[in-house]
């Protein structure tokens, strides 16, 4: 099945792991997403409108800021359009094990005129040929920028079943994954994963349709790929019952996510370490 550069880059997926990515988010309508679970950290610059974010991270990014969005951690989202036009933001994906400073952020955004510009240069060279070492060295000169404004990812820890099942699961989102096989890949029985999971309030089930449903609303926000072609990504041969899904975990439909002003679809500037032109 053929991949997308900016979604791959939206959720970790890259064809370079260890190169940064871009990405760019429009948004027309107002929503709210929650326990939203990344798969890739990213320092993000809201561009128009302000993004709303509780959970693990709490505050308000007003346009023009930048702010870190963790991965693994559940965040409740709310994407609010500029009057009278959307929301746009554009995100530099980072790898899982980026360096830089971590602990615990005092802030939730940054208006630092320093990192912006170390923002936008970082944001200049992946558009260009340098090489993966030099584009993720420009990132990390970002994160130390922020860490001085006092905005940080979060400690490093080991993985917890459940972000172990999702880091296997989302490198093959499309497969007809089973719990035993899962289960056989997290070496342990399909009942002991199940128990695991049950003390942790989830399901195997659950976990899947979240991921699932969680890359389909990036390719949504990132893409102009029609639905049905989106559904069929992440595993759903009937879009119909993909839009049943998606409206039941985001209280929306897949098109109202698309429902922009002044075109049908979204607007696409890609930027990938592939050389695909751009988005966040």
């Amino acid at each position: 099945m053929t991949r997308h550069s900016s979604f791959e880059a939206l959720q970790g997926a890259r064809p370079d792991p260890r190169a940064p990515d871009v990405i760019r988010l429009r948004q027309s309508q107002r929503a709210q997403f929650r326990a939203m679970v990344g798969e890739a950290p990213a320092i993000l610059r809201v561009e128009s409108g302000a993004k709303h974010l509780r959970g693990a991270v709490e505050g308000i990014v007003p346009e023009g800021a930048l702010a870190l969005m963790p991965a693994d951690l559940p965040l409740d989202v709310e994407n609010r359009p500029a009057p009278g036009g959307v929301y746009r933001a554009t995100g530099l994906v980072l790898p899982r094990d980026v360096g830089g400073p971590r602990g615990t952020a005092s802030v939730v955004a940054c208006t630092d005129p320093r990192a912006l510009a170390a923002f936008q240069r970082a944001l200049d060279l992946q558009r260009g040929v340098a090489p993966a070492s030099v584009r993720l060295h420009a990132a990390e000169e970002v994160l130390l920028w922020l860490a001085e404004a006092g905005l940080v990812l979060p400690p490093p820890r080991p993985p917890l079943l459940a972000e172990r099942i999702r880091i296997l699961c989302a490198g093959a989102i499309d497969r007809d994954w089973t719990a035993a096989e899962v289960a056989g890949r997290m070496a342990m029985s399909e009942a002991t994963l199940r128990r695991r999971l049950a003390a942790d309030g989830t399901s195997f089930s659950a976990l899947l349709t979240d991921l699932r449903m969680t890359r389909a609303l990036g390719m949504l926000q990132t893409t102009d790929l029609p639905v049905g072609t989106i559904a069929a990504e992440v595993g759903y041969a009937s879009a119909s019952r993909f839009a049943l899904r998606f409206r039941d975990r985001f209280g929306v439909s897949p098109s109202t996510i698309r429902d922009l002003p002044d075109r049908s679809g979204t607007e696409v500037d890609r930027a990938s370490t592939t050389g695909d032109l751009p988005v966040l």
